[in-house]
């Protein structure tokens, strides 16, 4: 998930923004200075030239007109490419052309991870709207999935016509495994900080059936790119996130038999808060992540290590092939997957004996200072309007007999952390429901949890509870 707008179009036949994605465009794209066209047709230059240039008419005759545009196609240099996208305010995927095209001229100009990294919006039609999903599908070439940029999980079909009998046919048979959002024509997806507003005509495909996308729909929706919340701030995940206590990890590896020749997985790993007491065991360890940043830090931190494996995927749809584990184990994140999804799969994956550990930290601050807590709740009631719910609370950490593990124990160990106003401030904006509050009552807030602390001494004190619950697979 990106905190900056990222837009799928299907097509605009009459090549004009319809009013409702006007306005929205208008409203998002303040900053004018480049807008940049990636091309889904990589060698038919005349053609990239007048479509980009009219694209960016079409833009200019909505009051949003930029001061320079330039295409990235074959001729371009990769250096130019990358210069390009770093310096854009917006991205355009165009269609025209197969998915898989450019995807490969994005890869070959070495502008992947320059486009995970950008600051522009990001907007796609036609082709570019399904190469910005995780999964997409092209049912011109293939129906099978394959790897899109992953700007979001929403796999989407362009140019959806009721009428059109053959491509209501194809649509179908893409659903079959998969849901796919079938959009018509001068409709869209706008997603901004986990937040999801459709325009248009939008028909939502699943198991051969095809319905009108729902408000709930919507709603699934952002609960799934919720999900993706924290790859927003990977530095800022990194460095506040709590660590689990090394007591912990002694008994679980020591309870789990966790050492050389045996195999590891842990799910969402973060940026490591739980992963080095497990990896420098000499375990063959391996790890799915589902933020492409995220994964990218864990490469950076432990990569050198011969025992480390992780892929960027999403658990809950990955592959995992033959592979069996003697742990599989996951630190605050779990609860992300849903409960029959979690315990089923896991249990799948475990070898005979296998052991699923999970730990979660609770914590509290009010023993150490009543009154700077009752000040902070004060503070709370104020400001704490997520635009997001945060709605995977609900978890039973208890439930693995019912889906065949032979029990579940829990135990607890201590901890705690000691913040000044600064550091209670980046820690509080690591909360998955801190990040989704709206400018600029997330900054209004943040500024007065940074004053309550400094008139309490500078100080707030962490009382850490570090639970970890085992259950296992019967031999």
């Amino acid at each position: 998930m990106r905190k900056e707008l990222v837009a799928a179009f299907s097509g605009f036949p009459d090549h004009h923004f319809p009013e409702d994605i006007t306005k929205r465009l208008r409203e998002e794209l303040t900053e004018r200075r480049s807008i940049v066209f990636i091309t889904a047709c990589p060698l038919e230059y005349a053609q990239n030239d007048n479509d980009s240039n009219g694209m960016h008419e079409m833009f200019a005759e909505q009051g949003i007109s930029f001061e320079r545009h330039s295409v990235i196609d074959e001729r371009t240099e990769p250096s130019v490419a990358k210069e390009l996208v770093e310096n854009a305010d917006c991205i355009f995927l165009m269609g025209g052309g197969a998915c898989g095209d450019q995807l490969d001229l994005i890869r070959k100009k070495d502008c992947y991870e320059t486009l995970l990294d950008c600051h522009a919006a990001i907007l796609g039609v036609s082709a570019g709207s399904m190469n910005m999903a995780r999964n997409t599908v092209d049912f011109l070439d293939s129906k099978e999935p394959f790897p899109g940029l992953g700007f979001t999980n929403i796999t989407v079909s362009c140019h959806h016509d009721p009428e059109d009998a053959w491509r209501y046919e194809q649509t179908l048979k893409m659903s079959e495994d998969r849901v796919v959002y079938a959009m018509e024509d001068m409709s869209a997806f706008f997603i901004k900080g986990g937040k999801i507003d459709v325009a248009g005509t939008v028909w939502r495909a699943e198991n051969g059936d095809l319905r009108l996308i729902t408000e709930d729909d919507v709603r699934e929706l952002e609960q799934d790119e919720f999900r993706r919340v924290f790859d927003t701030i990977p530095d800022q995940f990194d460095k506040y996130r709590p660590r689990y206590s090394e007591e912990l990890f002694v008994f679980l590896n020591e309870r789990a038999g966790i050492g050389p020749g045996k195999s590891v997985l842990e799910i969402g790993p973060g940026t490591g808060q739980a992963t080095e007491p497990v990896l420098r065991t000499g375990c063959e360890y391996h790890a799915i992540e589902l933020g492409e940043h995220l994964y990218r830090k864990m490469k950076e931190k432990y990569g050198k290590y011969p025992n480390f494996s992780i892929v960027n995927d999403d658990f809950i749809t990955h592959d995992f092939g033959d592979m069996k584990f003697d742990m599989i184990y996951s630190a605050a994140t779990i609860q992300w997957i849903p409960e029959e999804i979690a315990y089923t799969k896991v249990y799948e994956l475990l070898k005979p004996g296998g052991t699923l550990a999970m730990m979660l930290t609770r914590s509290e601050y009010k023993s150490d200072n009543e009154q700077l807590f009752e000040k902070i709740q004060t503070l709370y009631d104020r400001y704490y309007k997520p635009e997001i719910p945060y709605t995977h609370g609900g978890f039973n950490y208890t439930a693995a007999p019912e889906y065949g593990y032979s029990s579940v124990e829990k135990y607890e160990f201590k901890g705690q952390r000691v913040f000044n106003a600064d550091e209670y401030v980046e820690f509080s904006g690591t909360h998955c429901d801190h990040i989704v509050i709206p400018e600029p009552i997330r900054s209004e807030f943040f500024a007065a949890l940074k004053s309550a602390v400094l008139k309490a001494g500078n100080r707030v004190v962490f009382n850490d509870t570090y639970v970890l619950y085992l259950a296992g697979k019967p031999s």
